[in-house]
């Protein structure tokens, strides 16, 4: 079902995915946790303006140095997505104080992540159908999370509209990260960046809603 860059992809991405995990927790111990309530205790739109431009800039920088083999530019691009996802991350699971229960937020999440990724690839893999315009679409959902997010500063509801939107968003963006690996394997390096910045976006958004039930709890 898969080739050899295909796996390759796949392995990198997974390889991503657990260290940014073991990042984020390490982050819920240090002062940088605490920069999720500076940035939206200022105002919300300056949060999601600063998280986004140090994911979707740490995106460029990491996919331009791949493209142009400057290895030092890859690592300090994919660094900077490892810094931004690790520090949201650690700052959402800083409501939860108990290290128990951060650690069952995480595996919870985990598991919930790996199951909308398998029924993404189950669906770009089993029907057959172009996903080839579906990152156009996450773009375009995207720019919406920004433009609700300047009303979600004054609005609640807008906020709460803006985190759908950024799930949907992320999961469609995962889709077409499979689709593009399936039928583009041939720059591994390229397709594993782009599944693991799917997946954790997906991750943290689900995150969010893991901690805020156990923390109800």
């Amino acid at each position: 079902m898969f080739n050899q860059d295909q796996l390759k992809s796949l392995g990198i991405a997974t390889g991503l995915i657990l260290l940014n995990i073991g990042i984020m927790w390490m982050f819920v111990f240090t002062p940088l946790s605490g920069i999720n309530d500076l940035v939206f205790g200022f105002n919300f739109f300056v949060g999601v303006l600063v998280y986004g431009a140090l994911l979707s800039g740490g995106l460029w920088i990491s996919r331009s140095g791949i493209k142009t083999e400057n290895i030092k530019k890859a690592v300090a691009g994919t660094g900077l997505v490892q810094l931004g996802y690790g520090i949201f991350g650690a700052g959402i699971l800083t409501m939860l104080v108990s290290p128990g229960l951060q650690a069952a937020a995480l595996g919870i999440t985990a598991v919930a992540s790996s199951v909308i990724a398998l029924l993404s690839g189950l669906l770009v893999y089993g029907t057959g159908h172009d996903f080839s315009s579906w990152g156009k679409y996450a773009n375009y959902m995207f720019l919406g999370v920004l433009g609700i997010s300047f009303l979600g500063s004054f609005s609640g509801t807008a906020v709460m509209i803006a985190f759908v939107l950024a799930l949907l968003g992320f999961i469609v963006y995962l889709i077409h990260q499979i689709y593009v690996t399936k039928t583009r394997p041939g720059t591994p390096f390229l397709n594993a960046i782009g599944l693991y910045t799917a997946f954790m976006g997906v991750f943290v958004e689900i995150l969010q809603l893991v901690v805020q039930m156990l923390a109800d709890e």
